[in-house]
């Protein structure tokens, strides 16, 4: 009897002192944070996929697109982040290129959901051996989002036939369109055009960008 009472002793006194201890706080100085952010990056350079291309507007997404849109958010001088929304018509799919230059020494400022996006992630080399670390959205699934996008295609293909038989700045007649693949690269170059192109050009933006922002 003394000998359980002694062992229940020991362990109230163990369990109670780990009780009490105060929780443990995440060192959030920058030298943990690059810490962090180097053992991830260098996860993800282990894990990821290797592919090339010739310029971060030109992913694989977009090379093999034939009918769709094309929306690139220009890189930012700072941190190196850009984004490129793609709707691709037959696939009836939206597709999002989360993407970042990468540095020597450079932080890591790309959002992840790790380990996710492990399946899903690439590394990116040019010509010139600079690397870009990628993460691939695919969404499916938002029916009415590809019947409205469709519509708003049809609207802006149609304009820019009709545009192409007035007087007007090449970029508001083909220049923009290849094949049949609306490619958005710098939507303030369109401040020439008409405002019902003009008004089709910021719906269709909005929408591919709605189908990840929510």
């Amino acid at each position: 009897m003394i000998r359980v009472i002694t062992r229940y002793a020991i362990f109230v006194l163990v369990h109670g002192a780990v009780l009490a201890q105060p929780p443990v706080q995440f060192n959030n100085s920058p030298q943990a944070l690059q810490q962090y952010e180097a053992s991830t990056l260098d996860s993800l350079t282990e894990r990821c996929t290797a592919s090339k291309t010739e310029h971060y507007q030109s992913p694989e997404e977009v090379r093999s697109l034939r009918n769709g849109y094309v929306d690139v958010a220009d890189q930012n001088p700072q941190t190196g982040l850009y984004s490129i929304f793609v709707f691709d018509q037959d696939k009836r799919s939206f597709t999002l290129i989360d993407g970042q230059v990468l540095k020597p020494n450079g932080r890591l400022w790309l959002r992840l959901a790790l380990p996710r996006d492990y399946g899903r992630c690439r590394i990116v080399r040019d010509a010139q051996g600079a690397e870009r670390l990628e993460v691939v959205h695919l969404e499916r699934n938002y029916v009415s989002d590809v019947q409205r996008i469709q519509r708003l295609r049809k609207e802006s293909l149609d304009l820019a036939v009709t545009l192409a038989a007035t007087p007007q700045p090449a970029i508001c007649q083909d220049a923009k369109l290849a094949g049949r693949v609306w490619v958005d690269g710098k939507p303030h170059a369109l401040t020439s055009c008409p405002d019902v192109q003009l008004a089709l050009h910021t719906r269709m933006r909005k929408l591919v960008r709605k189908v990840f922002e929510r």
